[in-house]
């Protein structure tokens, strides 16, 4: 492998709410926190723990759509249950919500996208926003000082390569949908799983001055969500044994990398970038 790898940005994902559906983009924006929109809400059961599609698949059919106030849910493939708007809210009752070992405030977003959820899930469930003021910190151990992350699991940023996913899909004999690693950013570019050796990816087409560029910290760690089918949300006996046999190390099926971003406003998608080991 050489030193530096040239890379295409190839597909740009913002999930706005944690463990629902994603919205591919044009253009991936940054504040404070991390990726503009991504993981701002997240599900919840009634004692603050958050709600995955680790134990309710169905939560990959919330569709969330933005919009200049907030979001709006639809439920995909269900004409019954109408879409359902959401106010981003500014001020009302704060939660205290458990996401991993993290403790976190966020602020309720009412009844009427409570009850939607419960139809959804068949449990009861709640919605809460994470404002802009509340600081969630990433683990020290991969991060400096200062570093934000909204509700995703650990990181702001998960960096995946398309050719490793092709790499598995040749092996399935069928196309692998990278949307089901659920990357905020996909590059092309290299050989299949450069990317656990790349350290830094550096927008080649920035000006010159300060250097825009996406620091890889940890490789992603991956739970059962990959292994279903997007449609149907069943789990895929070959898929399985695909990623088990090209993608463990140790007793863990890896794939992607966990990023935080450096100096960085936005990605565009088609922009080049180049991988450093």
């Amino acid at each position: 492998m050489s030193s530096e790898t040239q890379l295409t940005v190839s597909q740009l994902v913002v999930y706005p709410i944690k463990s629902c559906a994603g919205i591919e983009v044009e253009r991936l924006e940054f504040d404070e926190v991390g990726p503009l929109h991504d993981r701002r809400y997240m599900v919840v059961n009634p004692d603050g723990r958050f709600l995955t599609q680790r134990q309710l698949p169905v939560m990959a059919r919330i569709i969330p759509e933005l919009t200049e106030t907030g979001i709006t849910l639809t439920l995909s493939g269900q004409t019954a249950l109408p879409a359902c708007a959401v106010q981003q809210p500014e001020h009302g009752s704060w939660s205290e919500a458990q996401v991993w070992k993290d403790s976190v405030q966020g602020l309720d977003c009412g009844e009427e996208v409570a009850q939607w959820l419960e139809q959804v899930l068949g449990r009861s469930a709640r919605l809460l926003y994470l404002p802009n003021d509340v600081i969630r910190s990433v683990d020290p151990d991969y991060a400096d000082p200062g570093d934000r992350v909204g509700f995703a699991d650990g990181f702001p940023l998960l960096v995946t390569h398309q050719a490793s996913a092709d790499f598995l899909s040749g092996k399935l004999g069928r196309p692998l949908n990278m949307l089901r690693f659920r990357p905020n950013v996909v590059v092309s570019g290299g050989e299949a799983f450069d990317e656990l050796n790349w350290q830094v990816l550096q927008c080649a087409e920035n000006a010159t001055g300060s250097i825009s560029s996406l620091q890889l910290v940890k490789p992603c760690t991956r739970c059962v969500i990959p292994l279903r089918d997007l449609e149907t949300l069943e789990r895929e006996a070959d898929v399985t044994e695909v990623l088990k046999e090209h993608c463990r190390t140790g007793k863990e099926i890896i794939f992607g990398q966990n990023a935080l971003p450096r100096q960085l406003e936005s990605i565009q998608l088609g922009s080049r970038w180049t991988a450093l080991p």
